[in-house]
């Protein structure tokens, strides 16, 4: 009689310290009927992040990243102005900025190259996003803006449910120059 009540109670303790772990688990408020999809409708814009990013640093932008960390998904901005390099951590449902790190830009390269081209007739982060997004059917997880010789382009990293897939996008004119799926 003993065991089974010890067996009993046992069970009992273990049922309700797991329900009581799966409630305090369940932080984002919308209970476990909440999905990945809703989440993803709350977040800013790559371009919010951007201008957020940008009125607290001056330059231009070297690439977006977003990111999870502690079950939090932030964008991370790189900003370089030629004399300073900027790490910005901008919150992905907010917009609050968690984070900015200056360092005193070091690169050896000649961007002389990067500012003769014209950047006024490219196309947004966010479209660039889009189009990505619809050739390989997958999300954004890093996006750069890059010049290579004389041409700026887009290159596009993204999650697909098959693995990790890279973008290049003509940033005049929004072709898609190539796309590389890792396997």
């Amino acid at each position: 009689m003993n065991k089974k009540f010890a067996v009993i109670s046992l069970t009992g303790a273990l049922l309700l310290g797991g329900a009581v772990a799966a409630g305090a688990a369940d932080t984002n408020g919308k209970g476990s009927n909440g999905s990945k999809k809703e989440a993803a409708q709350d977040m800013i814009t790559v371009e919010e992040a951007k201008k957020i990013a940008l009125s607290e640093a001056e330059g231009r932008v070297e690439s977006i990243e977003l990111e999870r960390a502690n079950g939090k998904q932030y964008y991370e901005i790189d900003i370089e102005n030629g004399k300073e390099d900027f790490d910005i951590k901008v919150h992905a449902l907010d917009g609050e900025v968690i984070s900015i790190n200056k360092e005193r830009n070091d690169d050896n390269d000649d961007d002389q190259s990067e500012k003769e081209v014209n950047r006024e007739n490219v196309i947004s982060e966010q479209k660039a996003i889009e189009i990505a997004e619809k050739e390989v059917n997958g999300t954004m997880k890093e996006i750069e803006i890059d010049e290579d010789d004389g041409q700026i382009l887009y290159e596009v990293e993204l999650q697909t449910n098959k693995g990790e897939a890279d973008v290049d996008i003509d940033a005049e004119t929004g072709k898609v120059l190539k796309v590389e799926l890792d396997d």
